[in-house]
């Protein structure tokens, strides 16, 4: 690998320094190194800001895509299709959209498929487990199905992360499951290209994203901890490209001209990101912090326009824009103390997630004429109890991806046609005991004028049936009730089934403890903080975790409180979600009480894989209003158990008192 040549940091102090000492006019500095104006400080703009020069706010129609937490980021291309893969009763699955109807993309042969890239083409890129449980990339199509993309032995691991408009994926392979990772690079007319390593320096890399020219950038591996970003080109070949002394550095986009933005930690000691841009001509450029102690990248358009975070010393975060015009600025809140810009389209419009005057995490749209609006303010003939959360993807229409208390919706802006049934959550107890009825409620209104034919009912352990529904005027509601024999954890799904035969599908999960006995138990979700994801697990989605981000976290607990008589054959489990993240125990103990909390410990995996230990402390829901609270560590582990880098930490990230609230949910001692 070569080193490209650079500049050192640059913010706006460095640029004019430089402009004084007369090396260039501070003009050539700006263009050559940004492609426009340097940074700027970050300026907050009012939350909730309606323009009275404005064009008037898109009203949007939900479609349901399908119920679950999101285990990867979802992706819209231009045509409003939609990839995207969600965990639903312990199994990850991917999804296209067509535009009409939500496909199950199958997998190569054994559980747990992401799909992490989507072209205009309709081809998604990703990573399935095969039938051995090895990682393999795949490409897919509607045409095609799923194409398995191995090495030349055919024994090694594989990874698809992203896929351009030609089709050439980029990702990375290994020639056997021992060997370091190197960059991938695959198109119909190649087939898998081993990128290799640099002469004199084998550094596991991988590739991680791509123009339509075809540069690749991706990230290589120095040592346990330090990691470099690079590109890639057919003329060049791989060439080092941070040239600001990073610990770690990693790539989020490539522009349209071989520009790469992304991420960078300055040093072990800050503690936080810093967002880069990287041009051929100015080399890798800091793009500074604004007003607060951290900032990051998580999208840029192909013209360089650049959304994110910036983060405050109390753990706190504001939404942010960076363009070469206007630098970076903050976008404010609903009301709250925190936001954070997921995704920008090439008409300007930014989504993401912010606190409202509650402390609710809400999606919002953000303009420059209209300002940030709240998207559940926006909706047209939505079901009662839609709650959307988390807006994810954004096209250049105007088409958004969000999370949301009823699973993963789009939102198409209304054009006066009808698009299917819509649904509120699934409501019911987060637990229940074994013998008792469990009480399941869903409201939903009808996309056209067909009706509803059925409301199915499955309740995760073998039984189901339908359900008595009410309809009127296009709106609906459905009812059942269930009693459980064993303890566990179950997912209940309702399925509305149209006149046309269609069906839309909602779900949860619900703990049933046991009839008799002292155990633990709840679900929900809490608000994962900035920094309580300390690396990114091997195991993990790849270039899906940001260590940078606040989420929400959904999880699912149940376990015995000690090893009485009576309580040895009850399940321990423990099920924690985060986008890119999906954690499960395979051993749970008790370790009794400490400080007030109930404390066990334990092992697991991430992604279906790996060897992970953890501890966990949580404090059960008090009827007076205190929602109770989860406290997680998890750290790699060898096979004889020996520990090792923390993976996750949400036990100092908030003050004492907020960390591990839960914002949904409860957790209960009987």
């Amino acid at each position: 690998m070569r080193f490209a040549r650079g500049n050192g940091v640059l913010g706006n102090k460095g640029i004019w320094r430089l402009a004084r000492r007369a090396m260039l006019p501070v003009v050539s500095v700006v263009l050559a190194v940004c492609g426009g104006a340097g940074v700027a400080s970050a300026q907050p703009l009012p939350a909730d800001a309606d323009s009275k020069h404005g064009s008037p706010p898109t009203a949007y129609r939900v479609v349901h895509l399908g119920p679950g937490s999101i285990a990867s980021y979802p992706h819209i291309n231009a045509k409003g299709e939609v990839a995207f893969s969600l965990v639903s009763g312990g199994r990850t699955t991917g999804f296209f959209y067509n535009g009409a109807v939500v496909r199950n993309i199958g997998s190569l042969g054994g559980g747990n498929v992401y799909a992490f890239g989507l072209n205009d083409g309709g081809q998604i890129a990703g990573t399935s487990l095969n039938g051995s449980g090895i990682e393999q990339a795949f490409v897919w199509s509607a045409g095609g199905g799923m194409l398995g993309l191995t090495t030349e032995t055919g024994s090694g691991r594989s990874c698809g992360l992203a896929i351009n408009r030609h089709g050439v994926l980029t990702g990375s392979l290994s020639r056997a499951l021992d060997d370091a990772a190197r960059p991938l690079r695959w198109s119909a007319a190649s087939g898998a290209e081993d990128l290799g390593y640099a002469p004199g320096l084998p550094w596991p890399s991988t590739g991680r994203v791509l123009n339509d020219a075809g540069l690749i950038a991706g990230v290589a591996t120095i040592d346990d901890e330090q990691t470099h970003v690079f590109v890639w080109t057919r003329a060049s070949g791989m060439v080092d490209i941070d040239t600001l002394g990073s610990v770690e550095s990693s790539p989020v986009a490539v522009g349209a001209g071989g520009e790469v933005a992304g991420n960078r930690l300055a040093s072990s000691d800050d503690g936080g990101d810093r967002p880069f841009l990287w041009t051929a001509a100015g080399g890798m450029v800091d793009l500074g912090t604004g007003r607060g102690s951290t900032a990051w990248v998580n999208a840029m358009t192909p013209g360089l326009h650049i959304a994110g975070g910036i983060g405050y010393a109390d753990g706190h975060q504001r939404a942010m824009s960076w363009t070469r015009r206007g630098g970076m600025r903050e976008l404010g809140t609903l009301g709250g103390r925190t936001s954070v810009a997921r995704v920008v389209n090439d008409r300007g419009q930014i989504a993401g997630f912010a606190e409202n005057k509650a402390g609710a995490m809400r999606a919002f749209v953000w303009s420059a004429a209209n300002g940030m609006q709240d998207l559940n303010r926006l909706l047209r003939h939505a079901p009662p109890g839609l709650v959307l959360e988390h807006a994810m993807a954004i096209n250049d229409s105007g088409a958004i991806v969000a999370s949301s208390n009823a699973g993963l919706v789009l939102l198409k802006p209304d054009d006066g046609r009808k698009h299917g049934p819509a649904l509120g959550p699934l409501l019911a107890p987060s637990t229940v005991k074994a013998g008792m009825p469990l009480q399941a409620a869903l409201s939903f209104v009808d996309g056209d004028s067909a009706g509803t034919r059925s409301v199915d009912w499955s309740w995760g352990d073998g039984s189901g049936g339908a359900a008595r529904k009410l309809e009127e005027g296009g709106a609906g509601k459905a009812s059942a009730s269930h009693s459980y024999e064993a303890p566990g954890i179950y997912s209940v799904t309702a399925t509305v089934i149209g006149r046309d035969g269609s069906s839309t599908v909602a779900s949860r999960d619900v703990v049933v403890t046991p009839a008799m006995g002292a155990a633990l138990a709840g679900a929900g979700a809490l608000l994962s903080p900035a920094g309580a994801l300390q690396q990114r697990p091997p195991h993990a989605a790849k270039a899906q975790v940001a260590k940078a981000h606040m989420a929400k976290a959904h999880f699912s607990l149940l376990t015995p409180l000690a090893t009485a008589a009576g309580m040895q054959g009850m399940p321990a489990m423990l099920r924690f979600d985060l986008p890119g993240m999906d954690f499960r125990s395979q051993a749970l103990r008790p370790l009794g009480r400490q400080d007030g909390l109930q404390v066990f410990e334990g092992s697991g995996t991430i992604g279906g894989a790996g060897h992970y230990m953890f501890k966990l402390s949580a404090a059960p829901s008090i009827a007076s209003g205190e929602p109770g609270r989860l406290l997680l560590t998890i750290w790699q582990a060898d096979a004889a158990g020996k520990a090792g880098a923390i993976v996750y930490d949400n036990t100092s990230t908030f003050s004492a008192a907020e960390a591990g609230r839960l914002v949904e949910g409860n957790i209960i001692v009987q």
